[in-house]
């Protein structure tokens, strides 16, 4: 990860210019530090090497960029502060537990690397390296828990925390209400739990523009209002990018200028990630560009054409036609049925658009005429079928899934706002790797896409739900070559 070698040879380094800290990294976990600290890791170490049983620092909010080590440095302060028990019981808290017992488990590697085992009962039986709790021979405690799973008065036996890492709170599909529910749990749950002596730590990246962190950034929240608050920090400073294309014919976002904030996350670190993320997800997690992120929106003009699909460089296609729903005959919005290929490399082509204003006996019919039709022309292909969540909704989605049996139908919930939903299509679009196969549907297909915006208020918006989906659907699935034609 990292630390500062000082004297060129890789070995030396001068405790005076930087602090205790760096030799206990140093000595203690050189497999892991092996980049150089950027100053915002300096001032965090400078401010956990603060934190005495006497002491009582400000709270801190360190808002750096997605593959900064963030985690990993709160992790390390902790155990920082467990060998040196500045601090006797750490509260660990994350959006889920899942999250935080993974956390828990991370923290309880690095204390028996510092030879610190389990603590255990007077009759010898182990107390300490559970799930989501650790108790340390040595006297230190830390337990771990999800905004999911919060309950009043956190406490272990006689202590109360007198330090709290809150790390990933915000989630990407976190809508306005599920910030105000985790608002209340931290402000009304966690944070009172404390100690009179607690210490806070808040690490996280933006993700959302109006998260619990955008807030606090951006002096909204009305809690720990004393906090240092570091960044947001971003992976590239004075980011400068062009458009390339690599020898598989993919298009991406090429780096050709810009300074790295950290040498652990250096230009080339940054340009995998952006070959592995996709642009969008490196622009939002890593340079922390998150207005207007809420609705990703398209560039029309990056739809590509074919005139068939063997004309696409691509091999290995498996394919899906993801519905969108209307019950309103002539009027109101509209059925639309999108079927799209993706192949190995990723290339994604609509090869399809259904799109009628059906009353809903005839979007059955329609659906069932659509997939047998696509099952003859090309073999295994998806059906996705959105449900409604009401009960209604239910007893429609079992219908679907019975009529629907001889075909590979999947049929789920709909979550997460119509712009979260586009994300990963419009990194397809906007990248380059999506084509059209040349038809009459193109013009309204590409126009809705044009006005599809963050605002999320759209005159006609179900193509682009539909293409989502299927996108999706089609990315996530395992590889089967699935068609006979191709």
């Amino acid at each position: 990860m990292w630390v500062e070698r000082m004297g060129g040879t890789g070995n030396k380094f001068n405790p005076a210019k930087t602090g205790p800290y760096h030799a206990w990294l140093y000595s203690k976990f050189p497999h892991i530090a092996t980049a150089p600290l950027a100053q915002h890791h300096k001032d965090l170490w400078q401010w956990l090497e603060s934190i005495t049983p006497q002491s009582r620092p400000k709270p801190r909010v360190e808002v750096w960029a997605r593959g900064a080590a963030k985690s990993e440095t709160g992790q390390l302060g902790i155990a920082y502060l467990a060998e040196r028990l500045a601090r006797r019981f750490c509260l660990y808290v994350c959006s889920t537990q899942d999250k935080a017992d993974e956390h828990v488990a991370s923290v309880a590697a690095l204390l028996e690397k510092l030879g610190h085992t389990a603590a255990v009962t007077m009759q010898g039986h182990s107390k300490g390296w559970r799930r989501a709790q650790v108790r340390s021979s040595n006297g230190f405690n830390l337990a771990g828990i999800g905004l999911d799973t919060t309950t009043r008065g956190v406490k272990l036996e006689e202590f109360r925390p007198d330090l709290m890492v809150l790390d990933d709170i915000d989630d990407r599909e976190d809508t306005p209400k599920t910030t105000a529910k985790k608002e209340r749990s931290v402000t009304q749950s966690i944070l009172p739990a404390g100690s009179s002596d607690c210490v806070v730590l808040f690490l996280q990246n933006l993700i959302i523009e109006d998260g619990i962190v955008s807030r606090m950034v951006e002096k909204r929240a009305d809690y720990l209002l004393s906090a240092e608050i570091t960044g947001p920090i971003k992976a590239v400073n004075d980011l400068v990018i062009e458009d390339a294309q690599l020898p598989n014919g993919r298009n991406y976002k090429k780096i050709i200028g810009g300074r790295a904030t950290w040498e652990g996350q250096n230009l080339e670190v940054c340009q995998r990630q952006i070959l592995d993320w996709g642009w969008t997800a490196f622009k939002r997690e890593s340079q922390q560009e998150v207005q207007g992120a809420d609705g990703y929106f398209f560039d029309h003009h990056k739809f590509k054409f074919a005139d068939k699909l063997e004309d696409v460089q691509g091999e290995k296609w498996r394919f899906c036609r993801a519905w969108d729903k209307a019950g309103t005959q002539d009027g109101g919005d509209w059925t639309v049925g999108v079927l799209t290929a993706m192949a190995s490399n990723g290339v994604a082509v609509v090869l399809d658009v259904e799109r009628h204003q059906y009353e809903p006996n005839n979007v059955k019919k329609l659906i069932d005429a659509t997939s047998a039709k696509d099952k003859e022309t090309f073999g295994h292909v998806i059906v996705h079928i959105p449900q409604d969540p009401s009960q209604a909704g239910k007893d429609q989605a079992m219908q679907d899934a019975q009529r629907l049996a001889s075909y590979a139908a999947k049929i789920e919930s709909v979550r997460g706002k119509k712009a979260i939903r586009a994300g990963r299509w419009a990194e397809q679009v906007n990248s380059g790797n999506a084509y059209l196969l040349r038809a009459d549907w193109n013009w309204t297909f590409t126009e809705e896409h044009r006005k599809f915006r963050e605002d999320e208020q759209h005159d006609y918006d179900d193509q682009v739900d539909a293409a989502s989906d299927a996108c999706t659907e089609l990315a996530t699935m395992k590889f089967k070559p699935g068609a006979k034609a191709y």
